[in-house]
């Protein structure tokens, strides 16, 4: 029996270590031009490598990688250091990926396995008119889910958007311009990349994502956080304290009309067929204080409106972690660390990545799909990124901060 890998890992940085800068921020980035800097990052380059090479996927969704106008530098990188094995699906020159800033998202397919299954990217227009066919038919607006959608929240009053992360160079003509937007109006900064390929005469369709609470001020947050705990504030404190609240939860506003925008679409498939094969996969990040505001103010995780309303199961997101390391007394469910100052009592070990799938998949081998998820098929690649980190003297210098996750199913012959 065929097998099909899928996997999904936030590659730190990664197109910042293509371009030979420093892994950190635009802003804050330098050009690496020390024997010491070079040769850390020849390193981590192989070790990527190596890390992809033990996970072993036929389709890896990266996160983090170069802009897409220096898509280039990632097709040099699967010549070079993957030894081809791997081809980075693209749009047409002239087609827009609506992925602004420095970190993109690509899909990798194994070399091998592209006659099979003729992978291309869902054109973005196709997105629009899938989420807002379902926008209209949910909230009877008109010109609602499109480029961009109107928040309705009364809490949410946010400023025209910058742009907070720097701007390459190097963009081609395929990124789209920002659209104008008033003060209620939001979309996304990475629009979500949707690998299409076909199995069997099916639609499989893998829907790559990275989503990541905006959140602006990283220092006011840093000074807020012990404030949560003082008894007696301030008036200047108590300023503080409500700024960062009220920007926190203008990003978790913003995160879920984002998730509807993709529940939007998985509708939509249902819509026009009566089983559709999607996966989502990819960096899903909730921002700061989870639990905090979702405990405060009622929020529910990305997640949860990820996956659906259980009232209709049918259309209910399976999770690839669901079974994964049940038979431990020890948490292996998570694929970053990170110490929220806002929620210090929360374990460090926190589970960003993940992998979703439809119910066609599932239950009796291939009655519905040409692929199948059998029980406890998905992992957190441990044993792959700690491998591959092994030469490396501090964590920090490693291939990156997040831990890949994947998925292997069964595929008809």
């Amino acid at each position: 029996m065929a097998r099909l890998k899928l996997a999904s890992w936030n590659i730190g940085w990664f197109g910042q270590l293509l371009k030979g800068f420093t892994r950190t921020i635009p802003d804050k980035a330098t050009k690496v031009d020390t024997p010491e800097g070079k040769a850390l990052q020849l390193m981590q380059k192989r070790q990527i490598a190596e890390e992809i090479r033990l996970i072993d996927p036929d389709i890896l969704c990266i996160q983090e990688g170069p802009n897409t106008g220096a898509v280039g530098l990632l097709e040099d990188y699967c010549t070079e250091f993957l030894n081809g094995d791997y081809v980075v699906i693209k749009r047409p020159p002239s087609e827009a990926y609506f992925v602004r800033g420095v970190q993109a998202m690509f899909f990798l397919v194994r070399t091998t396995l592209v006659p099979r299954l003729s992978p291309s990217l869902l054109p973005v227009s196709r997105w629009h008119e899938a989420t807002m066919a379902e926008s209209l038919a949910d909230t009877g607006f008109l010109n609602d889910h499109n480029k961009k959608w109107l928040i309705r929240h009364p809490w949410f009053k946010a400023e025209q958007p910058t742009r907070d992360e720097a701007t390459p160079t190097d963009l081609t003509a395929s990124d789209a311009p920002l659209p104008p937007l008033d003060a209620k109006d939001h979309f996304h900064w990475r629009w979500p990349q949707v690998l299409v390929c076909q199995i069997d005469g099916r639609r499989v369709d893998f829907v790559g994502l990275h989503l990541k609470s905006k959140f602006q001020d990283p220092e006011d947050y840093r000074r807020a956080a012990p404030l949560r705990f003082k008894p007696n504030l301030t008036s200047a404190e108590r300023k503080l304290l409500d700024k960062v609240e009220r920007l926190a939860i203008e990003a978790r506003i913003k995160l879920t009309t984002e998730a509807v925008n993709i529940r939007y679409f998985v509708e939509n498939r249902f819509r026009n067929e009566e089983a559709p094969i999607v996966f989502l996969l990819g960096d899903l990040n909730d921002g700061i204080g989870k639990e905090y505001f979702e405990r405060l103010y009622l929020f529910h995780d990305l997640v949860s409106n990820l996956q659906g309303d259980v009232f209709f199961a049918r259309r209910f997101l399976n999770h690839a972690l669901f079974d994964y390391g049940i038979e431990s007394d020890k948490n292996f469910r998570w694929t970053a660390q990170f110490q929220d100052a806002w929620d210090p009592t929360r374990p460090q070990e926190i589970l960003l990545d993940h992998i979703l799938f439809t119910q066609s998949v599932v239950g009796t081998p291939f009655a519905s799909a040409p692929l199948h998820v059998p029980s406890k098929a998905g992992k957190v690649e441990h044993e792959a990124h700690n491998a591959a980190n092994m030469p490396f003297g501090a964590e920090e210098e490693g291939t990156s901060d997040h831990r890949p996750v994947s998925v292997t199913m069964n595929m008809t012959d």
